[in-house]
C-alpha cells in the first residue's frame, strides 16, 4: 500500500527520485526558454512573467522534497547508498538555485 507522500507525489508527476530530478532540469529549462521569449518578443505581461516563475519555482521546491523522500526510501527498502541521495541532493539544491536566481533577475529588471 503506499504511503500518503507517495501518492501526493505521483499524483504530480513525481513518481521516482529519477523523474524528480529530471522534472528540476525541465523546470529549470522552461524557466529559461520562458525568460528567453519573453524577453525579445514580450509575450506576456509582467504579471503573467512573474506567476509563471513563482508557480515553477514551487514546483521545483516540490520535486526537490519528493526526490529526498525517493531517495531515503531507497536507502531504507533498497539499501542504496547515501553517497547517490547526497550528490543528487547537491544537484536538485543547484538548480533550485538557479530557479530562484532567475526569479531575482527578474524582480530587479522591474525595479530599474
Amino acid at each position: 500500500m503506499a504511503s500518503a507522500p507517495a501518492s501526493v507525489f505521483k499524483t504530480i508527476g513525481l513518481g521516482s527520485g529519477k523523474r524528480s530530478m529530471l522534472m528540476l532540469v525541465l523546470v529549470w529549462i522552461l524557466n529559461v526558454a520562458w525568460l528567453g521569449l519573453n524577453y525579445f518578443w514580450r509575450l506576456a505581461s509582467v504579471d503573467v512573467l512573474l506567476a509563471v516563475l513563482i508557480l515553477s519555482l514551487a514546483y521545483a521546491v516540490a520535486a526537490l522534497i519528493a526526490y529526498i523522500y525517493w531517495g531515503v526510501r531507497d536507502v531504507r527498502e533498497k539499501e542504496a547508498p547515501y553517497a547517490n541521495l547526497m550528490v543528487g541532493i547537491i544537484v536538485a539544491l543547484t538548480l533550485l538555485y538557479f530557479n530562484f536566481e532567475l526569479l531575482q533577475i527578474v524582480l530587479r529588471a522591474l525595479d530599474k
